[in-house]
């Protein structure tokens, strides 16, 4: 698809210019006031998505920054949104606009590669140049690299410096070099150590690599050579981890791609798994900032930076499956065999890279002081350092709260707490909350505890309500609501006022989410480790029980120590519950 010229289409931005603006599908390109293109979208109505622009409904944080750089704005008229999102991409990715993508990959995560020299080297390198005959990775284990490497060079030896020494080195005399500075060095066997090298790392030979170690093991005791051989026997220790971690397996032939995508506001996280003959070659994350319309722009765009000077393969899988085959095929400009949903165990992995790239985004201080911003101006008061809390308990029993700490973009697990709930008995997050605030209040009055300049609660206007009762205006108090239904506006942060302020998908929302999580995981843990090695019988599991007779059963009696103790009489007061059931109960819960 070649790029339209387009002469007759361009407007100044004024409030005349949504009338001449048409209700058609097509791609929008901002100019900022020296004519340079800073911005391209694509629209299903171009008049409608224009005018979200211009009348600031569009509350994505880049948008602001946009127009005020931005002086006229140019149109082209498309047949259909997909060739409008066709058009985006090659736009994009021939103009390079400033507001749109900006892609950032893992080059801080090393790689093994195999120098393209006279005598190849096998190294580690975080830079890949053109000067490397063949590089897998990067390896995200550091540990695992290294252990790799070992392996390799201990099967087969190549050279360890770019120096040059007729006489050889301390290496050579230790026998881990065969040292090609020598005038008599065999070329031919070293070459063939090169390939057998290459082969593992593309993940090859795996099936038959106990075997030659066994064999190298056997051929070095022979000669005496029992340093080398007690040094194969800890690498064959290793094997099966480094081939557990090493290359992931599952069924398929040639070259696949597998994508995972993860968007937070003007944010897009990725990660990236390359597959050939079935086995892991590669895994890169990536972070992305820009401005785009639906995940169908952002990845789109993404696919056609990504693979700007790689080669594309015959199959690629994507999640959430955005595109189809023929849209990837016409933005890369290749036809590609076969596309589909990525799933299974490589879905799981690539999340996991993700939620890490994630992790360290938001360990940036830039970031950090952002979010603290924003939270600072909606509760009127500097926020500087975080404590939350969180209430966790199992059926009213080992009843406990987590409380985690905040501060400078990381958690600081010196200043985590435990809590076990003394007075409370039950079900009741309100009380618990209350016991846990003056144990707190009393610490702070006697400069025993350091003091947070806000104590944040997993919890709504009731919680902060009933911690506000004991706190007492000591520190601010502000609760994170849960999104339960997975409905979008229903996750918020409401103040002791009852102000609520909605966490959408912004480097805030997710740095206060990140300590709620990590808050929830905390106390969780605590609670499983105090009944670790008890028997609970959860009701549900007592047969004539389900779920709307477990919750009046727990709402009559508060905890199951109480059901225990109960007469059948009694439980039968609840409804649903006849002699037979009451007597079910009191034999299971013995």
């Amino acid at each position: 698809m070649s790029i339209p010229e387009n002469t007759g289409n361009s407007y100044i931005i004024d409030e005349t210019l949504l009338k001449k603006l048409p209700e058609t599908p097509g791609v929008y390109q901002f100019k900022n006031k020296l004519g340079k293109v800073i911005y391209i979208g694509k629209a299903k109505n171009l008049r409608a998505r224009v005018s979200q622009y211009i009348s600031g409904t569009d509350s994505r944080p880049m948008v602001e920054s946009l127009m005020k750089k931005a002086g006229s704005v140019e149109i082209i008229l498309t047949n259909s949104e997909t060739e409008a999102l066709v058009l985006e991409n090659l736009l994009i990715k021939n103009r390079q606009p400033l507001f749109n993508i900006d892609l950032k990959d893992d080059k801080t995560y090393p790689y093994l590669a195999v120098t393209d020299e006279e005598w190849p080297r096998l190294i580690s390198t975080r830079r890949l140049s053109k000067k490397l005959k063949y590089f897998r990775g990067p390896f995200t284990q550091i540990n695992l690299m290294n252990s790799l490497k070992s392996l390799i060079q201990a099967l087969y030896p190549l050279k360890y410096c770019s120096n040059r020494r007729p006489k050889g080195c301390i290496n050579f005399e230790l026998g881990l070099c065969p040292a090609p500075c020598r005038k008599d060095a065999d070329r031919e066997k070293y070459l063939e150590n090169v390939k057998n090298t290459i082969e593992i790392l593309q993940g090859k030979k795996w099936n038959e690599i106990s075997r030659i170690i066994q064999e190298k093991i056997a051929s070095n005791s022979e000669a005496l050579n029992f340093e080398k051989a007690a040094k194969l026997r800890d690498l064959m220790t290793l094997l099966p981890d480094i081939k557990r971690k090493y290359s992931v397996e599952f069924s398929g032939n040639g070259a696949e791609d597998f994508f995972c995508f993860k968007r937070l506001g003007d944010l897009l996280f990725a990660a990236a798994a390359r597959y050939s003959e079935g086995k892991m070659i590669s895994l890169k994350s990536f972070s992305a900032t820009g401005i785009f319309e639906d995940m169908k722009s952002w990845i789109s765009t993404f696919l056609s930076s990504f693979y700007a000077g790689r080669d594309t393969p015959d199959k690629i899988f994507l999640f959430p499956e955005t595109l189809s085959k023929e849209e990837i095929s016409a933005i890369l400009q290749r036809d590609i065999r076969k596309t589909g949903l990525a799933g299974g165990e490589i879905l799981k992995m690539l999340q996991t890279n993700i939620e890490q790239n994630i992790r360290v985004f938001l360990n940036d201080t830039e970031k950090t002081n952002k979010s603290l911003s924003v939270i600072s101006k909606f509760l009127k008061t500097k926020v500087s350092s975080i404590l939350c809390l969180d209430i966790s308990t199992l059926y009213g029993e080992y009843n406990v709260a987590g409380a985690v700490w905040w501060e400078n973009g990381r958690f600081d697990k010196k200043k985590y707490r435990r809590y076990k709930i003394k007075t409370v008995k039950g079900v009741d997050d309100f009380g618990s909350l209350r016991e846990v605030a003056a144990r707190l209040l009393k610490r702070w009055k006697e400069n025993s505890l350091e003091k947070p300049s806000l104590l944040l609660i997993d919890g709504g206007e009731g919680q902060v309500s009933s911690v506000n009762s004991v706190i007492n205006g000591a520190v601010k108090v502000a609760g994170i609501i849960k999104d339960r239904h997975n409905v979008k506006g229903m996750e918020l942060l409401i103040d002791g006022l009852g102000n609520e302020l909605v966490l959408q998908d912004t480097v805030f929302a997710m740095t206060l989410k990140a300590i709620r999580d990590e808050t929830h995981r905390f106390s969780i843990t605590f609670n499983r480790e105090l009944r670790k090695g008890r028997l609970d019988f959860p009701l549900a599991k007592v047969k004539g029980i389900g779920k709307a007779r477990e919750n009046a059963l727990l709402e009559k009696f508060r905890t199951i120590s109480a059901i225990k103790e109960a007469t059948p009489e009694e439980l039968m007061q609840v409804k649903g519950i006849t002699k037979e059931i009451a007597e079910e109960i009191l034999r299971a819960l013995k």
